[in-house]
């Protein structure tokens, strides 16, 4: 089962929320795109399906940058509950733990790599907002 952006942001948010760690807007978009690379590696699954852009400070998924884009630079606070199924709610919980002290700038850096999935669509600006291929995710981020 696939499960769409906006629920995995969501978990997201409710588990550093829980943990009295929230993120801010830029924080959840990078780890959305690292836990989307490392759910893959991990089970061979795509985590969700909706595009992930190139913007100028890395992946972002649209509309979940727009849900949450009033917070600015802020951290929510936010629970929901969750359908997602336990055993993925058990992997996504370990790749949350491995982000939730990465500072975002840190994350921004690692999406910005010379040679990255972002870095190859971004292309110094000619590609802002372009939809970052998931074929393109894997080859360069899973090997």
């Amino acid at each position: 089962m696939r499960y769409s952006a906006m629920e995995i942001a969501r978990y997201i948010l409710t588990k550093c929320s829980e943990k009295r760690r929230p993120v801010s807007n830029l924080k959840l978009q990078k780890m959305l795109y690292f836990l989307w690379v490392d759910f893959y590696k991990k089970t061979s699954r795509r985590l969700f399906s909706d595009d992930i852009c190139a913007w100028q400070l890395g992946p972002v998924v649209p509309e979940v940058y727009y849900e949450y884009c009033p917070y600015g630079g802020r951290p929510i606070f936010a629970e929901y509950a969750s359908e997602i199924k336990n055993k993925d709610q058990r992997i996504l919980d370990d790749l949350i733990r491995k982000y939730i002290d990465i500072p975002a700038s840190v994350l921004v850096s690692r999406t910005h790599k010379p040679g990255s999935a972002w870095d190859r669509i971004y292309k110094n600006g000619l590609g802002n907002r372009k939809i970052i291929p998931f074929s393109l995710i894997i080859e360069r981020e899973v090997g």
